[in-house]
């Protein structure tokens, strides 16, 4: 779907890879998004950790896709699944919006 730009009067695509990318309203091209910074959206990410017998995962908000993405990177460097997660996942400004974490306990035991 093609669309003007609001600020630059550029035709785009609303469907092209780097609209979805950038975000933005409908209405501005991926490079007015990029130089106005008007995405607004809030930057989720998954991440799931290996415990007991259940996986658990974790719901994380960022303020940006910069944060979002060096978190992720730092959390699967850590290995298996985040069990040994490092504190450069804290150094990295987030918050845990939600989780399901696994039970350890395997038959009543311990």
């Amino acid at each position: 779907m093609m669309k003007i730009c609001k600020h630059c009067d550029y035709e785009f695509n609303t469907n092209s890879w780097i609209k979805k990318k950038v975000g933005g309203y409908i209405n501005e091209c991926p490079d007015c998004v990029r130089e106005l910074k008007t995405e607004t959206a809030v930057k989720y990410r998954g991440v799931v950790s290996g415990s007991g017998k259940m996986s658990a995962i974790s719901i994380v908000k960022f303020s940006s896709d910069e944060d979002a993405e060096r978190y992720v990177r730092s959390f699967n460097a850590s290995g298996a699944f985040g069990i040994n997660k490092t504190n450069s996942c804290n150094s990295i400004k987030h918050t845990h919006v939600g989780s399901n974490i696994g039970n350890e306990n395997h038959k009543g035991k311990g």
